[in-house]
């Protein structure tokens, strides 16, 4: 399926920064949504931090497949209200995991909820799911990171007309 791309799109790493070979690469996708009517963003919190819903990546499964099971599983939202829109700003970053370093990928996509926005997000992962005005948004979300992700998205939906 092909995906418009969304805002500006990492540069590729040059080959001398590979990671080294004790580390490992994990690749997840995830988005963000936001509801038309309200212009209102979801996020959710996970470990006492404001974030997007995302998660791993299956064996033979697309990043915009991921990212559209991870967000209804996260938040509860139904999976036929889902509607990938484009992709927008990967983020990338390296943590230690059990002594081993982890170069992470998080794939994420601009995804429209069509439908009544209730929540009933997954407690064994999700502390809680809220939708947020796009100031709300900014100021919530936990990781720096994660800023121009939300940043390319906001302006998607600005673009689409949305909430005006």
């Amino acid at each position: 399926m092909a995906v418009p791309i969304i805002g500006k799109m990492p540069r590729p790493r040059p080959a001398e920064a590979r990671p080294p070979a004790r580390g490992r690469r994990e690749a997840s996708a995830g988005g963000v949504v936001y509801r038309p009517r309200e212009a209102e963003f979801a996020l959710i919190k996970a470990n006492g931090r404001w974030l997007f819903p995302k998660g791993n990546i299956e064996k033979g499964e697309t990043p915009q497949a991921t990212a559209l099971r991870e967000i209804s599983e996260e938040t509860g939202l139904l999976p036929d209200s889902l509607h990938l829109v484009g992709a927008l700003p990967s983020i990338q970053y390296v943590f230690r995991w059990q002594g081993q370093l982890v170069f992470k990928t998080v794939h994420n996509f601009l995804v429209e909820h069509r439908g009544d926005g209730v929540f009933q997000p997954q407690l064994s992962e999700v502390e809680e799911a809220r939708w947020f005005s796009a100031q709300e948004a900014r100021r919530a979300l936990s990781f720096k990171n994660s800023h121009e992700t939300l940043e390319a998205a906001i302006g998607a939906v600005e673009s689409l007309g949305v909430g005006s």
